[in-house]
């Protein structure tokens, strides 16, 4: 294995292992109730079941990653995290909790590492 696939590889799980860790306590409705309330949601069925299907399809995406971290997986992944970073802006600009700046900050500097251990392979 290359060093460039190997740095591909390593930013690779360490994103999965980042996303894992931010999205588990968002696979059940009741966990992820408490979390919506501590970060100030409003925790209605809807925006709990939309947070858990959200927190479900993440946590399994990380395991994927984490299992075969190949880089088509881990473009897909890059992509992502640039859509999920316009669609933070977006809801920052519309007056949305700044708590999300942490979570963007941190979408930025995963979807960047990723694309630069590309970038380089």
């Amino acid at each position: 294995m290359t060093t460039e696939r190997t740095a591909v590889t390593r930013w690779g799980r360490a994103g999965a292992l980042y996303d894992l860790v931010a999205s588990i306590a968002f696979v059940t409705p009741w966990t992820s109730g408490v979390v919506l309330d501590v970060l100030g949601v409003e925790a209605a069925i809807p925006t709990r079941l939309f947070a858990t299907l959200f927190g479900t399809v993440v946590m399994m995406w990380s395991i994927a990653r984490w299992l075969r971290p190949e880089p088509v997986l881990i473009g897909l992944d890059t992509a992502g995290r640039a859509m999920f970073s316009l669609w933070f802006v977006w809801a920052l600009a519309n007056g949305e909790t700044r708590v999300l700046w942490g979570f963007l900050v941190l979408e930025l500097f995963w979807g960047a590492a990723q694309l630069r251990a590309l970038v380089r392979r």
